[in-house]
């Protein structure tokens, strides 16, 4: 059995398509379906094949169509009819209706599945099923180089992204008036060096160099004899015409009266506190508890994550005070695992688990006098979601388009000192990660005194409120202009606590501390400290 090709025509004799499986030109295709449109019509009966003088017909009509075979002569009929039958199904699985134009756009499908039934003029033993899955198997190959093509672009999107930034940040830069960092290197490749190592460095590589790169070197090095200005120092850098250096936040944009805040590249506004903490004098044993508190909030106030991170420091400055043993407060559950105690190797970690002593774990054995700070104990505790316990200030805002114009929002920040924590707070900082001039504090909605501090070339703009009393919601409002509302955040809140003598936000505190030798009381001093790490509103 040869299969010479395979056609669809019209009931008309119009050839739609066909596949020839041997060497036949297309006139001579178009003449074998010629021929057999008009033995067709003679037929007086429906028949499956019809010979002509030197080929066989095998045809099957579906609807307003023939699905054709041309064979030769001495080919198998009962094989023929069983090819016509597995190409019959190929294409009634390729269309899902019966008009032309549907032929027309799925032919390279039709004819993909006639390539797949019959190759070089010879039927495969392949089920209607077989040739649907092979039809639609997938390509390893091509599916790798689909996910390179995809990463490809996706790498050259964000680089477009990275440079656009870089653009627009050194635009606002240069609007600001700050100085930029990005200082064109000199004309001459080879930097000069004050440093002999450096130079016999060059020396010894260009000594074995081409002579073209000799020569390059030797005109670079009597170029590099002219005084080079120092970049670095002050005077370098450029400055306003009024003589001013920095940049002047609130413009004339704004109307209203507004406190202007003076920025230099040379001194950066304070966004994190100092640690107080550390500046308390120590009479003997100072007990040092700090905590560390990371949070996001969403802008509506809902707690999105919060951890909280202890420490509790030990500071001795006598020598008769080293066999010291702490003793925590009653509300200290050291055997919450919500807590994660975790105690230094030197302690004796049965001792603190059974009575909640500090203590090293032989008594003949002192801690350092040495007035340095010494961590015994940390603890870390991770919030669930819309858990405020670990949140000492509950933070919301509310974004709006500003009547100041196009490119402006106004910001309203609310504030209030969490009830379960119920201290005061100082050194408020929040960051708006956003560098521009037009920016100001609305005097009408500003009843917590807050104030413009400065801009940070990395963080961005810092309004700083001096502190929040417990149980006084406070609020401000800040006009600024900006591409979007998203680029306002994640705005970034610093704060601090430090008070002497009570317990920590987690409840840790000192109940005594007595001798591990002797169990006499010592005297002692305790502070405890909250600061923000990661706060954020987001």
């Amino acid at each position: 059995m040869v299969v010479l090709a395979a056609s669809i025509t019209t009931r008309s004799g119009k050839p739609l398509l066909s596949r020839q499986f041997r060497e036949l030109t297309k006139d001579r295709v178009l003449e074998l379906l010629s021929n057999f449109q008009s033995l067709v019509t003679n037929l007086s009966s429906e028949h499956t094949f019809v010979e002509g003088n030197h080929v066989r017909y095998v045809y099957r009509p579906f609807d307003d169509y023939y699905i054709i075979l041309i064979t030769n002569r001495q080919s198998n009929i009962i094989e023929d009819l069983s090819t016509l039958n597995l190409l019959s199904q190929t294409v009634n699985n390729c269309l899902s209706s019966y008009d032309e134009n549907e032929i027309y756009d799925s032919a390279f499908e039709i004819l993909t599945a006639f390539d797949e039934v019959v190759i070089m003029g010879y039927k495969e033993n392949l089920s209607s099923t077989q040739v649907t899955t092979y039809l639609t198997m997938e390509s390893h190959e091509e599916r790798i180089q689909e996910i390179i093509e995809r990463n490809k672009e996706f790498e050259a999107t964000e680089e477009r992204k990275r440079r656009a930034k870089e653009i627009a940040k050194r635009e606002q830069e240069r609007r600001m008036g700050i100085p930029s960092m990005d200082f064109s290197m000199p004309s001459n490749k080879f930097i000069g060096s004050n440093d002999p190592n450096v130079t016999n460095a060059y020396n010894s590589y260009y000594s074995h160099a081409s002579p073209a790169a000799q020569q390059s070197y030797l005109k670079s090095q009597k170029l590099g004899d002219q005084p080079v200005e120092d970049l670095s120092s002050q005077d370098s850098l450029p400055r306003r015409s009024d003589g001013s250096a920095g940049m002047k936040l609130g413009g004339a944009r704004s109307k209203k009266a507004v406190t202007p805040v003076r920025h230099s590249s040379s001194s950066r506004p304070s966004i994190k506190p100092e640690n107080e903490e550390d500046s308390f004098t120590n009479n003997g044993i100072l007990i040092l508890i700090k905590e560390i508190v990371n949070a996001q909030i969403s802008r509506d106030g809902a707690v999105s994550s919060s951890e909280l991170k202890g420490v509790l420091e030990l500071r001795i400055n006598e020598k008769s005070l080293g066999h010291a043993k702490l003793v925590l407060g009653n509300d200290v559950n050291v055997k919450d695992r919500n807590m994660q105690f975790r105690t230094h190797p030197n302690i004796d970690k049965n001792a603190f688990l059974s009575n909640k002593s500090i203590g090293l774990r032989s008594n003949d054995k002192a801690f350092p006098a040495n007035d340095q700070t010494l961590g015994v104990l940390r603890w870390r505790k991770v919030g669930a979601n819309d858990d405020k316990t670990l949140i000492p200030l509950e933070c919301s805002t509310w974004v709006s388009p500003s009547e100041e114009g196009e490119g402006m929002f106004e910001v309203t920040v609310e504030f209030e000192v969490n009830p379960d924590y119920n201290k005061d707070l100082k050194d408020l900082v929040f960051t708006v990660p956003v560098l521009t001039e037009n920016v100001f504090i609305s005097p009408d909605n500003n009843d917590c005194n807050a104030s413009l501090a400065g801009v940070d070339e990395e963080m961005g703009i810092a309004i700083k409120v001096d502190h929040v009393e417990p149980g006084q919601p406070a609020v401000f409002s800040f006009v600024i202009e900006a591409g979007y509302e998203d680029a306002l955040f994640p705005l970034n809140v610093n704060f601090a606590h430090v008070e002497q003598g009570s317990s920590s936000l987690t409840g840790v505190s000192v109940a005594n501390i007595t001798d591990s030798q002797t169990e006499e009381q010592l005297p002692y001093d305790l502070i405890t400290s909250l600061r923000a790490e990661e706060y954020a509103v987001v």
